[in-house]
């Protein structure tokens, strides 16, 4: 771990489209291999939506912002029902309209139809539990564990849904030894995520956040922050290919606006690349039965917060941790929006800034462990 004097106040993209740039790169490659490779898709009605993947929660960090956004673009797609909030599970029913054919020759060239929503008010459950290894005394290791719930209502029609998250994180902090950091530190918020649909083809979302961000130890107006996104969608080929553009209003004190955009290409009905800054993925599809599909990933993200804090000396400070994530995935996607996953992931470029003036430190990369679950 290291130790700078001196405050970064801008952040440094480098690493990250570096990161980036690779994740294009490969998923250009793949694609060439796999168009070689995989067979002729004659269903294209059948594939799944390109925006079926799980909201990541709709924080207030920029990968779980990026998530929100994806998850909700997909729900004004769809018209038939209220809108909802990804993945899939075996435990829940198909929904009101959607079947199921029996598996013959169709079913087997296409594999099921999932819906990643559910038809009605209640549209998702999350709860998500990660751990950054702390190495040594003198480094910073962190257990994290959040959950949230997601609703939609029709705003005003349901085809342009107004999704209603209240979500909540806690942060166990170990190390480092010096500074001196609280043990715990907290996220909640309640975000109102408008998604309305202008034609068939272009979609908006609108969304904002109040929020607190402390160790609970200092006032609710010193950890408080608006929060928010403005994002357009538009599908260029239905279900295939769709470019994405707009900004997050993150708030925080080494961030204030950050750049968000990409496309998104599915090949077939087994690759889905998502070249989206500032969290890229590259997805296959390895197997699936007539209620699930198992899918294995790489993705990269950007973490971290700003919280208000109260030190050791009784000074009324602000800290924010920040770092990037190369990730390595599997998850089962099963129908109505529910799922579990499992992450391996290596950290890097991280850091502890503060605005009294402490010097900053550098802890050292560090492995990740992540699994979630979602009903």
């Amino acid at each position: 771990m290291t130790r700078r004097t001196g405050r970064r106040t801008v952040f440094d993209f480098g690493i990250g489209a570096g990161i980036w740039l690779r994740l294009v790169g490969a998923a250009l490659c793949w694609s060439i291999l796999a168009a070689r490779a995989a067979p002729r898709d004659d269903h294209p009605d059948r594939s799944p939506s390109p925006f079926a993947e799980p909201i990541e929660s709709s924080g207030m960090r920029s990968d779980q912002e990026w998530h929100g956004s994806r998850a909700a673009a997909e729900l004004a797609q769809r018209t038939a029902t209220v809108p909802s909030v990804p993945p899939s599970d075996d435990y829940l029913r198909p929904y009101p309209g959607e079947f199921f054919p029996l598996p013959d020759d169709d079913w087997l060239a296409c594999g099921p139809k999932l819906s990643s929503f559910k038809s009605g008010f209640f549209q998702k459950l999350s709860l998500q539990g990660t751990w950054l290894n702390r190495g040594h005394a003198d480094d910073l290791g962190l257990t994290e564990v959040e959950l949230f719930a997601t609703f939609a209502l029709p705003m005003p029609v349901k085809e342009w849904p107004m999704l209603i998250t209240p979500y909540f994180n806690q942060r166990l902090l170990a190390g480092p030894d010096a500074p001196d950091l609280p043990s715990k530190l907290y996220e909640t918020y309640v975000e109102f995520l408008w998604v309305p649909r202008f034609s068939d083809r272009l979609i908006g979302i609108l969304g904002v956040a109040p929020s607190v961000y402390s160790d609970f130890e200092v006032s609710d107006a010193d950890g408080f922050r608006l929060t928010g996104k403005g994002l357009i969608r538009y599908d260029l080929v239905p279900d295939r290919f769709q470019l994405l553009a707009g900004v997050l209003y993150l708030n925080r004190d080494d961030i204030r606006l950050l750049p968000a955009g990409g496309l998104t290409w599915t090949p077939n009905d087994d690759i889905r690349y998502e070249l989206l800054f500032p969290r890229p993925k590259l997805a296959h599809r390895i197997s699936f039965t007539h209620s699930s599909e198992d899918w294995v990933y790489v993705a990269g993200e950007f973490g971290g917060n700003s919280f208000a804090i109260l030190r050791d000396s009784g000074l009324h400070d602000k800290v924010t941790l920040r770092d990037m994530r190369f990730l390595v995935g599997w998850e089962r996607k099963r129908n109505g929006g529910a799922g579990i996953r499992f992450e391996v992931g290596y950290v890097f470029a991280r850091s502890i800034e503060f605005t009294s003036g402490t010097p900053d430190v550098e802890p050292d990369p560090t492995v990740l462990l992540r699994a979630g679950i979602a009903f």
